[in-house]
């Protein structure tokens, strides 16, 4: 039986195979069902999907010209869509994931036929079972971004592309066409793998059909023009350099570990059925199927491409952008086990299936972490502090995106007057946060912080507001309580590392000899007096002697009770690795802005941000204007991680003390 034959061995059934396999099949289709829809109404947007929803404007034009040409970096076709379907729907949760979830499903449908025409039972129920059941596949399936649309519509390529090429009838040709058209305006990723698929194509289309193979590139060709312009204007941006450091060899295992749902067993399991794969491949002796080359072609060339332009060019390679391509690496590395007898393969299935599952729930926490919103959970922990102290008890400080907050304001439809927070990213430095917080004092303050706030803001409001009242950790995100006024019930997240005052000091304090210590007449106010000195007060520590995990925060604080004007002193944490600085951070006294009376500067730094080994934490008082200065105190503090700030891609190890609500 020749390749052609064999790709058409089932006719043109809608859903082929055996009896066996077809009901296999439609189990693993009901499971992946259940794992996307489960508590749909509650799952919750993640940022990516709030700013594309931000993105809409109420004319098309402006969708695209505003939404994607101005501000985005994908093709615009799901951004169309979603504004399609919004004026249709709305723009709650289960609204809008609806047809990506869909879109999902269908793409597991579409990669069984493809993979059941091209390997067989066992590759083809294998595959399902992953792209069922594994954290990858569900959470692109749940997003509505374009990771599920691109996964359909590279799907609907490679199947309808299949059946062109196993029964050469028109409709499938117009169906890959199509297929082709819609994965150009979804993903560039998608676009690359689509013309790697329509490539392949061309050497396979029987010679008096390639004109019609050809007229149908054209077409796509010609219809995806409009786009061009846009195309060349993102890609002339580069990359993501912003937020995405380039990988390193290192992003391949971790990128396999995460395939894994970072389980031992899932991951060993996987690996038994590459190496059987492999045996049974070598003792078949291999195939004389295509499907051996380009299966490899498409599902490592645009890793490798993804991973060249990061490093040679700007990052761009992520988890998300290689969905596409995932399929047919694994249908690549399980060809073998299409010589697996029905029992063994229905068996194994059903372990992985197990071991994903299980994994999924219990190792990835899934439905406990990404089905909370820090945005959700900092709006709804200050509607009700509102509710419990009233307004005028109550401060709402939040370091967020102030559209992404506003959006959910419009979608809960609550009037700000009802809940009015103050707004900190970009608009307060040190000096105006602790006004803030001494013109509103006696007030109960909710504090919510997404990624790219300020490390030290937090500490500055507990030095004014002492004691924690409640912490909520989230992905990406953390939400506190914090009272100046002792609660029934009080929370403690911070040790104390080293601290320095004129009455006693814990740790390997430097002093500079001739600093001059006053005491002043007033007990508990002696200080030193930086007056003509640049340096004086200072401590070095191990940096792995003092954080038990890389998302520790080290909190440097040093309280000021006093100031000449001209000062523009700081407290510094430079950490060093031998003689080199590998990461400098000051707070900076503002003395423009600072309350009257005793005032904190702040330096806060966290080792998952640094890179190097052996790190020594130097921390110092600089005065580069040696102006008059009264240092009171320094303390050198360390705040309990977030153990789940980057659960959602990364291992979690522990779900900590703090979960949230």
């Amino acid at each position: 039986m020749d390749w052609r034959a064999h790709i058409a061995r089932f006719g043109t059934a809608r859903i082929p195979g055996e009896p066996w396999i077809r009901w296999s099949f439609l189990a693993l289709l009901v499971l992946a069902a259940v794992l996307r829809f489960w508590d749909l109404p509650n799952l919750p947007y993640t940022h990516d999907e709030i700013s594309a929803l931000i993105r809409i404007y109420p004319t098309l034009g402006e969708t695209i010209q505003k939404g994607v040409i101005e501000l985005d970096t994908h093709p615009p076709g799901v951004q169309v869509f979603e504004w399609l379907w919004t004026r249709v729907f709305s723009m709650e949760e289960a609204d809008v994931k609806l047809p990506f979830i869909l879109m999902d499903l269908l793409a597991l449908f579409l990669l069984y036929r493809f993979a059941l025409a091209w390997t067989g039972n066992g590759p083809a129920l294998l595959l399902t079972t992953m792209m069922a059941t594994l954290q990858y596949s569900v959470l692109y399936g749940q997003i509505a971004r374009p990771y599920a649309a691109g996964l359909f519509t590279t799907a609907l390529l490679a199947d309808q592309l299949t059946r062109y090429l196993a029964f050469g009838q028109r409709r499938m040709l117009i169906g890959a066409g199509i297929a082709a058209l819609l994965s150009a305006y979804t993903h560039h990723f998608a676009l690359m793998l689509a013309a790697l698929m329509v490539g392949t194509g061309l050497l396979f289309v029987p010679r008096q059909k390639l004109c019609s193979y050809i007229i149908m590139c054209g077409v796509v060709l010609l219809l995806y023009l409009p786009n061009v312009p846009i195309f060349f204007k993102q890609f002339g941006q580069g990359g993501l350099t912003e937020w995405l450091q380039a990988p390193d060899a290192s992003w391949f295992g971790e990128y396999a570990w995460f395939v894994a749902n970072t389980s031992g067993l899932l991951a060993g399991l996987l690996v038994a059925c590459c190496m059987a794969s492999l045996v049974l491949f070598v003792k078949n002796r291999g195939t004389c199927l295509p499907a051996f080359w380009f299966l490899l072609l498409w599902g490592a060339l645009p890793l490798a491409i993804g991973y060249a332009y990061s490093v040679l060019r700007a990052p761009v390679l992520q988890y998300s952008v290689v969905l596409f391509s995932f399929p047919y690496l694994v249908l690549f590395l399980a060809q073998g086990l299409a010589h697996v007898p029905r029992k063994i393969v229905l068996v194994g299935c059903g372990v992985i299936a197990v071991a994903s599952v299980h994994s999924l729930v219990n190792k990835r926490l899934h439905y406990e972490l990404f089905y909370r919103s820090k945005y959700e959970a900092m709006l709804r922990e200050g509607i009700d502090a509102v509710k419990e102290h009233g307004k005028e008890r109550t401060l709402l400080l939040f370091d967020a995106p102030d559209n992404v907050l506003h959006f959910y304001l419009d979608l809960w439809k609550i009037p700000f007057d009802d809940i009015p927070y103050v707004q900190l990213r970009d608009r307060f430095g040190q000096g105006q946060l602790d006004s803030l917080l001494v013109l509103n004092k006696g007030r109960m303050v909710v504090f919510g912080q997404s990624n790219g706030s300020e490390p030290e803001e937090l500490a500055l409001i507990q030095q004014r507001f002492p004691f924690l009242v409640d912490r909520q950790d989230l992905v990406d995100g953390q939400v506190f309580r914090f009272s100046d006024a002792p609660p029934p019930l009080q929370w403690f997240d911070r040790d104390t590392i080293a601290s320095l005052s004129p009455l006693g000091r814990s740790g390997p304090w430097q002093i500079a000899g001739d600093l001059a210590l006053i005491m002043d007449s007033v007990p508990g106010h002696a200080y030193w007096d930086y007056t003509d000195h640049e340096f004086g007060l200072g401590i070095d520590l191990p940096l792995d002697s003092i954080v038990f995990s890389p998302e520790d925060q080290v909190e440097v604080i040093t309280t000021v009770s006093g100031w000449d004007p001209r000062s523009e002193a700081s407290i510094v944490a430079d950490l060093r690795s031998g003689d080199s600085t590998v990461f400098y951070r000051g707070g900076k006294l503002d003395a423009k802005s600072r309350p009257d009376g005793d005032v904190a500067m702040v330096v806060s730094i966290s080792p998952t941000d640094i890179h190097g080994d052996s790190l020594l934490l130097r921390a110092y008082i600089y005065d580069p204007n040696k102006a008059g200065l009264r240092v009171s105190r320094i303390d050198v503090l360390r705040r309990q991680a977030n153990p789940v700030r980057y659960g959602t891609l990364e291992p979690v190890h522990w779900r900590g003390r703090f979960p949230g609500k």
